[in-house]
């Protein structure tokens, strides 16, 4: 039977679990991005994390999951528990901080590095990623309004540009809010956005997250396939995630 709680106007929805993941008291409300909440559960085996599913542009839960359960074998994966179908997901609570650039040592910037080319270097089970039929979608959310439409074209021509065959398994939502750092030990959050598509956009990420150094950036472009349409790709895909947040704003706004 599900269980339901309130919490500052917040409604929890939980599964049936099993006898080990039970709440030993009232959930407690943990934090919120922009479509999912999360709760923090006391439990016989330990501190739990309810992950409930909401909905925010572009999101594939049922991708989420299924990228999730494939990659538990990698230390920087959530540990996950149990999936409630479009209901959310159980997992161990990851311990650690949300980073500061200026805090990281260069173990820790390393390791980053690494375990972003490790992502990449991972076999997708999924269909690759829909950037113009994404776009579109937060175009029509954001009211599909004229004056959006220049900003919304450009960034669809440029996404033709990517050759299929350059895609690799990418985050596509890297920085100091999805990471968490124990120890110099990482571990990635939030794979809503996860999908088959250009790697370069992670790589970018990463380079405003933490202003990389050129050795960073070449050990980056080593992993990373050629991406011949543009001559600097660092800057031009800089241009095209920041016209991304004018888009993806646009569509939370509305």
């Amino acid at each position: 039977m599900r269980q339901t709680h309130s919490n500052s106007k917040r409604v929890l929805q939980l599964p049936d679990l099993p006898a080990d993941y039970r709440p030993l008291k009232e959930p407690k409300f943990f934090a919120e991005g922009t479509g999912n909440s999360h709760w923090l559960i006391t439990s016989p085996v330990g501190k739990l994390v309810w992950r409930q599913f909401g909905q925010a542009p572009g999101v594939d839960h049922q991708r989420e999951t299924k990228l999730l359960t494939c990659l538990q074998n990698k230390a920087w994966v959530p540990r996950l528990l149990l999936v409630a179908g479009d209901l959310g997901v159980l997992m161990r609570l990851a311990e650690g901080e949300h980073p500061k650039t200026t805090q990281l040592c260069s173990t820790a910037r390393q390791r980053l590095i690494n375990l972003t080319i490790e992502l990449w270097q991972n076999p997708c089970p999924i269909a690759p990623q829909n950037y113009p039929q994404l776009l579109n979608s937060y175009w029509q959310l954001a009211g599909s309004k004229t004056a959006n439409r220049p900003l919304l074209e450009q960034l669809v021509y440029e996404s033709l540009r990517w050759p299929t065959s350059c895609y690799r398994l990418t985050h596509h939502d890297l920085h100091a809010g999805n990471l968490l750092l124990n120890n110099e030990r990482w571990i990635l959050l939030d794979w809503e956005y996860a999908a088959l598509g250009n790697p370069w956009l992670d790589a970018v990420s990463l380079d405003r997250f933490m202003n990389l150094t050129a050795d960073e950036k070449a050990q980056l472009e080593a992993a990373l396939p050629p991406l011949a349409v543009y001559t600097n790709p660092w800057r031009s895909l800089g241009r095209w995630l920041t016209d991304l947040d004018l888009l993806w704003k646009s569509a939370i706004d509305a």
